[in-house]
């Protein structure tokens, strides 16, 4: 078979989960979307731990992975129900081994792999985005790397797992397209640039979810969510995963606080996260 024929039919073999032309457009918008990887018994398991969480009533989470949103913390509304009060739950997967096992579930692995092309994996951390109905808040345009910004090279996958059906009502993710290519944008550029994601100068792409469907996104790619403005519940679990080879720049102290970096596949490596 010639040369051009072969390369053009191994642009559909998978690596590991995904083909080659999924991998190419991640690499070229900085997102990808893959529907229906977790069972309804999956998700029901992460749906259940996520509200035992959320209650207050599982005693092995430390208080600070649990954080409510603002209206309730300021004390600007009584809170009715502890679970829908909450608006994150983090570094999770660290102390619950139902969320480790979700955040090492192969068939999530295999897709960071094939994004990150590689075997040597770590999770840098978790967070669960719980968006109540009514009171779930907006989160602005952000690049994850500019918090992450110890970590080198800033080239992380986060895996978002849809426990509720995502939607533009409720709240789905937006994704900047292909902004992951332009670095972490400095304080003094980025509110020039963010006028253009705001009025539509630049692609926007809604990436809204099934229960059970994953979206996986670059570090650097610019993201957002609306507030919740349906009576539709929005939980969604984010693993953050690096390479094993990558490097923490313990110079940098204003990042967030996260666990001991924790091997997910394949090798560790000295000198390295």
């Amino acid at each position: 078979m010639p040369a051009t024929e072969e390369s053009a039919d191994n642009k559909e073999e998978k690596v590991h989960s995904l083909s080659a032309n999924q991998v190419e457009s991640f690499r070229l918008n900085g997102f990808l979307t893959v529907e229906d990887v977790l069972t309804d018994d999956e998700l029901e398991i992460l749906a259940k731990r996520t509200d035992l969480i959320a209650s207050g009533k599982a005693e092995h989470i430390p208080e600070r992975c649990i954080q409510q949103e603002s209206v309730f913390r300021r004390g600007e509304r009584e809170v009715d129900d502890q679970v829908l009060s909450v608006r994150k739950l983090h570094m999770l997967a660290a102390h619950d081994e139902v969320m480790w096992q979700h955040a090492t579930n192969t068939k999530i692995v295999d897709i960071i792999a094939d994004l990150l092309d590689t075997d040597d994996i770590k999770l840098y951390s978790d967070q669960l985005f719980m968006k109540a109905p009514e009171t779930g808040s907006a989160q602005p345009w952000h690049q994850d790397s500019a918090s992450w910004r110890d970590i080198f090279p800033m080239d992380l996958v986060s895996a978002w797992t849809a426990i509720d059906d995502a939607t533009p009502e409720n709240g789905c993710l937006e994704f900047a397209v292909g902004t992951h290519r332009w670095g972490v944008l400095p304080r003094t550029t980025r509110g020039q640039l963010m006028e253009e994601l705001e009025d539509g100068s630049w692609p926007i792409q809604p990436a809204p979810l099934k229960r059970g469907s994953v979206s996986f996104h670059h570090s650097l790619t610019f993201h957002r969510s609306a507030a919740n403005s349906s009576a539709a519940r929005r939980r969604g679990f984010a693993t953050h995963y690096m390479r094993a080879t990558s490097v923490k720049d313990e110079s940098v102290t204003d990042t967030p606080k996260v666990p001991p970096f924790r091997q997910v596949r394949g090798r560790s490596f000295a000198g390295r996260v």
